[in-house]
């Protein structure tokens, strides 16, 4: 649009009030933050103190004192900013007008070049001079548009300080500046916004935080003249626990103050009335919205965008193209150049209604979806446009012009609402076919290639699929029958996307149809569930449809719980009816109620989503209002130490494995590192509370290098030593004595006590050496958790150790129906090369009553389904842990701060891992456990290989198939509720967590957790050749 025209013409310009303007953007400005509530101020002074106040009431006084003396200079607005609520968002919108997106929340953490049409730009096109001081995600989005800049790092949310101290450095010196060097003066504190992250608004740091604000805004007002115009504006708000992202009340409520020693608006009682009543019809126009624009809760209230025109005009600069926004009436209410103030607001609005016009219809123009969602709206303007001809003839009209032209502008910020949340229909389809195609290939693959004699996939015919659907859509042939389907002219499709899903494409349905092919002409049937499968595929099936109603997705994580329950109540039912050996009994009891006992436990470490607050309390923190963990939560960490070890230890022992790195880890490395990671949560616990803060001592800088050296160092020692030798086998001299009396066959057996070098742990060689490796995963995992989420992910430690033992002894009785499994402690016989007692082998004393061996068809045939049994309540507990260690599915609960453990500044290498890992505890232990279920006290002798390598890949499969089955649900009802009222609230993050978990474990167990089970058994096949070759074993 032209600089220079005029309102009389398709121009943008208005007349300017001011010569300058200064914008200080009070980052996380939460609308109540600005608030003065004069009964809660009499009571604390009646008391004798503030100590009654919340720490973030009444700290901002001078806006109070200017509302009550200066009324006519100064303006309070609640102004409503549009998810996602992060910081490069808002300032885009606060500088275009525009209406970012939720996806565009991403590109907060890299920061991006503004290229739409913006307020910065308008003013250095004009010749205008900008001083910038502050947050340096401005300079991000403006790298050469400053005349003069002084950024400081954005992303230390740990930091309080430094940047709003480099801002106070420069700030009254610029403003005091009489020598014409800026125009507009742009101040970016982020204290406010830090002190929400790291204590939560409910904390006396965010008292401090915003005095000082308090003082600086009294500085500042003294600095201004009468040329200048002050706008003090909170970029977003922050939730109950200081963070932001989402769009809960708390964070789209942000406030916008103005200040000028000139009269903002006229205060006389009949303009004052006139102005009223203005607002008052304004806030019964019907917008086809319950959106509030005018007034909410009694406060005077406008969406956060109407600053852009506001400010442009005021400045007498064009409005940014692409804004949306409407000019804040008070503003212009004002007698210039002989127009009543009425008249004055007219043409300022019927301005802004110009801008919007052009800019819609070129928007309109160059989009075809766009014409179609705003038809209705030209007609709008053209009546708005004839009431301007009629108010300019009759001045009793003037209040019915103005009301046509609000109801242009804001039904076209609602129907510009509806268009920005246009969602790309042919990806959304092709990814969701993906996703289900790669489902149903790895169904496919647990039924037809897992078992002793089941054939391998058909690799040459997947190639031969993939190389024709990737030569297919490098044809074009894809694009060409998407046309057909649907109008795609819209879509974002490209080359990459059509070779991407057309690769996919070709192997998935290749290898499916191979499989439908060789199933029907060898008329194979695929056997139905046995009911202890279909029971835990019940349970499966009832998580994976939560995204199917927002109601089920909110109450996600009590519905874990309760499912785990479930599986644990009807472990102990069976235990009593199925189970005839009193000891074995006995033990699944006693697991079963242990394992339900600590599905209990990890339900009382909560955060609540912002839905929940109503019936829910937070008891992750020390209050729910605080993000600072509470001093007992570090005394359960340091007691979950020997709870952890001697757990670990005593099942280790159940089967001869604590020996050797079985011994060396869980007993001397294990509880060495929990207590480094306790002991650094305990530091940071004194840190926050500022235990001695005003001694010497400096918390803050002892656990960073504590952090540095002891918790990297133990975390790294262990996994190396492990890697370096994870065998949990030992050699020993035992002596034994037969028994005549219980084996009369062996009367004639010489009494005499021999001694012997017997071997111990071979029967589960593989499952403890693995388990080890999982203590090293919970070890880490529970250093980067806090402190309650790691007291309870202990627990979750200790019900796969119950999970595993359950599922040995079930095993066991299912193939030996009518035998006790019994311990090999109570006996001095060892375990030699069998996972069974009753095969335990010496060279000098005969075996125990010989059972018939069974076959590996009969074998398998009695113990198939207790692994997918127990491997579903694992993938339930990986869920059960996201919630307990204090995550929900939103953005506002993950925890940013954990990217500083032991670093001082953002390093974009380890941060976001330390975060992901952070985030996604639960579901990277519990997933790396999956193929501990397929080893676990299973022997691995020669001719047996091949036999575990399928175990462990069912196992694998199985569990990556779960993960990806939740994901293809979340991601299919995603797109199906794309216009839902909650889609931005529940079911896109839901989407965005169930995607990010899917990604996450496959990497984890397909990176770490099977070459682990690799190195483990490589280290013992070398071993038993080591043996061999000492003559030791055959």
């Amino acid at each position: 649009i032209p600089f220079g025209a005029n309102s009389s013409s398709q121009g943008c310009w208005h007349p300017r009030r001011y010569e300058r303007a200064v914008l200080i953007v009070l980052d996380a400005l939460r609308f109540d933050f600005a608030l003065y509530d004069e009964k809660l101020a009499e009571e604390a002074a009646s008391s004798g103190g503030n100590s009654t106040l919340p720490f973030y009431i009444n700290k901002l006084p001078i806006m109070h004192d200017l509302l009550r003396d200066q009324p006519a200079s100064s303006l309070l607005l609640r102004v409503r900013a549009d998810p996602p609520t992060t910081t490069l968002q808002r300032l885009k919108a606060l500088t275009t007008g525009t209406l970012p997106t939720f996806v565009d929340a991403g590109s907060n953490f890299l920061g991006q070049v503004i290229a739409e049409d913006n307020l910065i730009d308008q003013l250095t096109r004009n010749g205008k001079r900008i001083a910038f001081m502050g947050d340096d995600t401005w300079m991000l989005m403006y790298p050469d548009a400053m005349t003069e800049s002084h950024a400081y790092p954005s992303l230390e949310v740990w930091d309080i300080h430094t940047v709003d101290n480099g801002v106070l450095d420069h700030l009254r010196p610029t403003l005091q500046r009489k020598d014409g060097s800026w125009d507009l003066l742009i101040a970016h504190f982020l204290g406010v916004d830090h002190a929400g992250h790291r204590y939560g608004p409910a904390h006396a740091a965010m008292a401090d935080k915003l005095t000082q604000m308090n003082g600086v805004l009294a500085d500042v007002i003294e600095d201004l003249d009468d040329d200048t115009v002050l706008f003090v504006i909170g970029d977003h708000g922050m939730d109950s626990k200081g963070d932001h992202g989402g769009d809960s009340e708390n964070e789209v409520n942000a406030a916008l103050f103005m200040y000028s020693k000139k009269p903002l608006f006229e205060t006389s009682p009949e303009q004052r009335a006139e102005l009223e009543d203005l607002l008052a019809a304004e806030s019964q126009l019907e917008l086809e919205t319950s959106d509030p624009f005018v007034y909410m809760l009694g406060h005077r209230t406008t969406p956060q965008i109407d600053f852009v025109p506001t400010i442009a005009m005021l400045l007498g600069i064009p409005i940014p193209f692409g804004n949306l926004g409407t000019v804040i009436p008070e503003v212009f209410f004002t007698a210039d150049n002989g127009d009543s103030p009425a008249w004055n607001l007219l043409k300022a609005v019927r301005t802004n209604a110009l801008q919007i016009q052009t800019y819609i219809k070129e928007y309109s123009a160059q989009r075809m979806a766009a014409k179609l969602a705003i038809t209705d709206l030209d007609e709008l303007f053209t009546r708005a446009e004839a009431h301007f001809k009629e108010a300019a003839r009759d001045p009793t009209l003037i209040k019915t012009a103005y009301l046509e032209y609000m109801k242009y502008n804001r039904r076209t910020l609602v129907a510009a609402r509806k268009m920005w949340a246009r969602f790309d229909n042919t990806l959304i389809v092709l990814g969701g076919l993906v996703l289900l195609l790669t489902f149903a290939s790895m169904l496919t693959y647990i039924a037809v290639h897992v078992g002793v004699l089941a054939p391998s996939p058909p690799y040459w015919i997947m190639a031969v699929g993939t190389l024709v659907g990737s030569g297919l859509a490098r044809a074009g042939v894809l694009a060409r029958l998407l046309a057909i389907v649907e109008d795609t002219g819209d879509s974002a499709l490209g080359p990459v996307h059509e070779l991407v899903f057309g690769s996919a494409f070709g192997l998935t349905v290749s290898y499916l149809l191979a499989m439908w092919v060789e199933n029907t002409s060898q008329a194979r049937i695929v056997a139905l569930p046995t009911p202890k499968v279909a029971f835990v595929l019940v349970l499966y099936l009832i998580h994976t449809v939560v995204p199917a109603s927002d109601n089920l997705t909110l109450g996600e994580d009590n519905l874990t719980t309760w499912l785990l329950y479930a599986f644990g109540m009807v472990n102990f039912v069976g235990s009593y009816l199925m189970v005839k050996g009193n000891e074995t009994r006995d033990r699944l009891v006693t697991l079963s109620l242990a394992f339900v006992a600590l599905t209990y436990i990890s339900s009382l470490s909560i955060i609540c989503r912002e839905e929940q607050e109503s019936y829910c309390l937070s008891t992750l923190y020390s209050t729910p209002y605080s993000t600072v963990s509470a001093p007992y939560t570090i005394c359960l960490l340091f007691l979950m130490i020997p709870v952890i070890c001697l757990g670990l230890r005593q099942v280790l022992r159940s089967s001869e494995n604590d020996r050797g790195m079985g011994f060396t880890l869980p007993q001397i490395l294990l509880p060495v590192g929990l207590a480094t990671g306790a002991l650094y949560w305990g530091l940071d616990t004194l840190d926050n509370h500022h235990v001695m803060s005003d001694a010497r001592v400096n918390f803050g800088d002892i656990k960073f290098w504590w952090a540095r050296v002891a918790l990297f160092s133990v975390s790294f020692a262990c996994s190396f030593i492990w890697f370096s030798g994870p065998n949990c086998v030992g050699i020993d001299i035992v002596t034994t004595t037969p028994n005549i009396k219980a084996i009369p066959q062996l009367s004639e057996v010489p009494t005499q006590a021999s001694k012997k070098l017997c071997i111990f742990g071979v029967a589960n060689a593989i499952g403890s050496s693995y388990l080890v490796f999982l203590s090293v995963t919970y070890m880490i995992v529970v250093m980067l958790s806090k402190p309650l989420g790691g007291a309870v992910l202990g627990g979750g430690f200790l019900q796969i150790l119950c999970l595993l033992e359950m599922l040995h002894l079930w095993r066991d009785k299912a193939a030996a129906p009518d035998a006790t499994v019994e311990n090999p402690r109570k006996s001095r016989l060892p375990a030699f090369l069998s996972r069974r007692r009753s095969a335990a082998t010496t060279q000098s004393l005969a075996s125990e009553r010989p059972a018939r061996p069974l076959s590996v068809a009969e074998h398998d045939r009695r113990t198939a389904g207790w692994t997918i049994f127990f491997l579903v309540p694992v993938y339930l507990l990986g869920a059960r842990y996201f919630f307990a260690t204090g995550h929900q599915n939103t953005l506002t609960s993950i925890q940013w701060d954990m990217g500083y453990i032991g670093m001082k500044h953002l390093n974009w290498t380890f941060s976001p891992l330390l975060v992901l890992i952070n985030t996604l505890a639960g579901p990277i232990l519990f997933g790396l456990a999956a193929p501990l279920f397929a080893v676990w006290k299973r022997p691995v002798v020669s001719g047996t290989e091949d036999r575990t390598g399928r175990e462990v890949a069912f196992a694998v499969v199985a569990y990556l198939s779960m993960t990806c089955g939740s994901t293809v649900v979340a991601t299919l009802l995603a797109g199906h509720f794309r216009r839902h009222l909650m889609v931005w609230r529940v079911f896109a993050p839901k989407f965005f967590f169930s995607a990010l978990t899917l990604v996450t474990v496959d990497l984890a167990l397909l990176v770490f957790g099977v070459p682990a089970l690799a190195v483990t058994y490589s280290s013992f096949s070398k071993y038993l050749t080591g043996l061999r070759k000492l003559g030791i074993s055959k």
